[in-house]
């Protein structure tokens, strides 16, 4: 077996004769291996979720505005148009504004929001139509009344989920009522589950092509907009960054007057992940404080084995026993109990935080990296706070450790 082997198993026949210190010497260490693991893991879901969720509210769009203050210009509709026309590696544009009315319902009154927008604003997240369709550029174009509404609304103002082709009226806040003919019913997002919940009477959501509701309110759509999104896939933000200015610089004859105002959802992207890390680092180094706390313990049982085992240190010096071997044999059982309190650790860690991702509902993230360094933390530790009373069994004087009862 080896002169390391025999200390191995002088270090595990050590550790298996007093069983019970042994767990409580570890405990320290599973608690504190098992509370950076959860805290670490659940962090990368969150993450993974914000993600996701900010995906689904249109994350992977740029916002393109006129700085007021630098021209009194309107985006019109065919100057976004042709903007859309030019742009290439886009999956389109939308403006978009807001009306807010009531509807009557078999519940009763119910509040509206309802957005005007252009059929490229089914590129502004993870839209899934379940029934109908989603308007088109032509609906656009002509200006019809159609409506694209969540299921959660078609449930609360029909009572059944396919309402495709039902006609809707809508009274808005200066009491025009106009009538639209539902075109499409759509899963909820994360903006519908929020309105809905939002209040005692849900308030319900759905689009409309621009182009209507602004003919509805008798607006004039050359004089509405001063900024509209441009929708397109991460991995071409950076070319369609790089063109967008100067082509709506030209578009809208805006060349030199650096009115044009150009903003990525990148950043937003970035501050989150950085703000979710900090609160990360944050617990986990919290967390951590146990880490410490069950070093010292294993330092604390170890220097009281030293103590016991004072006599039989003295023996083994006597007939031979090197300082080296002495110190190896007590930093081997340190070692050996913190790198099996770090495994009971990381199984723990890893189950509870199964647990909590399943009750919460985020990605269950495992960096393989992380689960390396939990096992060798755990071991150094062992090393780190077993070489004081290994050193201090080592240094024992054979004659004065035989004389001890």
């Amino acid at each position: 077996m080896g002169v390391f082997g025999e200390y191995i198993k002088s270090a595990l026949a050590s550790i298996g004769n007093n069983k019970g210190r042994s767990f409580l010497t570890m405990l320290g260490i599973i608690i504190g291996i098992s509370s950076v693991l959860i805290v670490l893991t659940i962090g990368d879901g969150m993450k993974a979720q914000v993600n996701t969720e900010i995906d689904s509210v249109g994350a992977a769009s740029i916002k393109v505005s006129l700085d007021t203050n630098k021209t009194d210009k309107y985006f019109s509709k065919d100057q976004m148009d042709q903007i859309e026309d030019n742009l290439d590696d886009i999956l389109g544009l939308s403006p978009s504004f807001t009306v807010y009315g009531t509807l009557m319902g078999r519940k009763g009154s119910s509040d509206v929001v309802l957005t005007g927008v252009s059929e490229s604003y089914s590129n502004a997240g993870s839209l899934k139509m379940l029934h109908g369709r989603y308007f088109t550029k032509n609906d656009v174009d002509e200006s019809r009344m159609v409506l694209v509404i969540s299921k959660s609304f078609a449930k609360n103002i029909f009572g059944y989920e396919n309402v495709v082709g039902r006609e809707i009226e809508i009274t808005s806040a200066n009491n025009k009522t106009v009538e639209f003919t539902v075109l499409g019913v759509r899963d909820d997002n994360t903006m519908d589950t929020m309105y809905g919940s939002f209040a005692e009477e849900p308030t319900v959501m759905a689009e409309a092509p621009y182009t209507a509701l602004a003919a509805c309110y008798e607006y004039n759509l050359d004089r509405m907009f001063t900024e509209f999104n441009v929708y397109l896939d991460k991995e071409n933000r950076e070319k369609v960054l790089a063109k967008t200015r100067a082509i709506v610089e030209n578009i809208c004859e805006l060349r030199g007057e650096k009115a044009v105002k150009i903003s990525s959802g990148m950043g937003f992207d970035a501050v989150t992940n950085q703000i979710l890390d900090i609160i990360t680092t944050v617990v986990a180094l919290i967390a951590a404080i146990s880490l410490l706390v069950g070093g010292i313990g294993v330092m604390n049982i170890m220097t009281v084995s030293v103590t016991e085992r004072t006599r039989e240190i003295g023996i083994r010096k006597s007939l031979g026993a090197r300082t080296a071997s002495i110190l190896t044999q007590f930093l081997a059982e340190a070692s050996i109990l913190t790198f099996t309190g770090g495994i009971i650790g990381l199984i723990l860690g890893l189950s509870i935080a199964k647990l909590i991702t399943i009750i919460v509902e985020i990605p269950f993230m495992v960096n393989p990296l992380l689960v390396v360094a939990v096992v060798a933390v755990s071991t150094s530790i062992g090393l780190f706070f077993g070489i004081y009373p290994a050193k201090r069994a080592a240094d024992l004087d054979p004659i004065e450790a035989l004389r001890t009862e």
